[in-house]
Parts: structure tokens; C-alpha cells; sequence
């Protein structure tokens, strides 16, 4: 486990390369994180709410360690 100076550390090294960069953008996107309704199904629902959570931890981690880089994303709706 990675103390949080760790995670910071290794967050920001991660995203000096754009290929990591939209990497992550596309779990963020995929994750489903900012998906509206709900499944018919509680086991599928349970899936799709760990999977959109993990995707929000991603967003959070670009938020808080890099945020110029996910508004320059933004910015270029995840395209080079």
C-alpha cells in the first residue's frame, strides 16, 4: 500500500506520458462512473456502481494530483 506522498509521487510520474494519460481517461470513461438509472438486476447494479467507483477514484486522482492535465482533457474531449 502507498502512503498518500507515494501515491502523489507516482500519480504525477504516471501522467507525464500521454499514453498513460489517455489511458486512464478511457477507464474513466468506460468505468461508467457518470452513468444515470439503475439495472434491473441487483448483482449486475453492484457491479456497475464498484466499477463506476472505481473510475470516480481515477477522476479524483487526476482532481487532485494533476489537475491542469484532466482540464486540458476536458478541453480536448480525450483526443491528442
Amino acid at each position: 500500500m502507498l502512503t498518500d506522498e507515494q501515491l502523489k509521487t507516482a500519480f504525477q510520474n504516471a501522467v507525464k506520458s500521454n499514453d498513460t494519460v489517455y489511458l486512464l481517461y478511457h477507464f474513466i470513461e468506460i468505468s461508467g462512473c457518470f452513468r444515470q438509472g439503475i439495472a434491473k438486476d441487483d448483482r449486475t447494479e453492484c457491479y456497475l456502481r464498484g466499477k463506476g467507483d472505481f473510475g470516480l477514484y481515477l477522476r479524483n486522482l487526476f482532481l487532485e494530483f494533476a489537475p491542469e492535465t484532466y482540464a486540458e482533457l476536458i478541453k480536448n474531449n480525450g483526443k491528442d
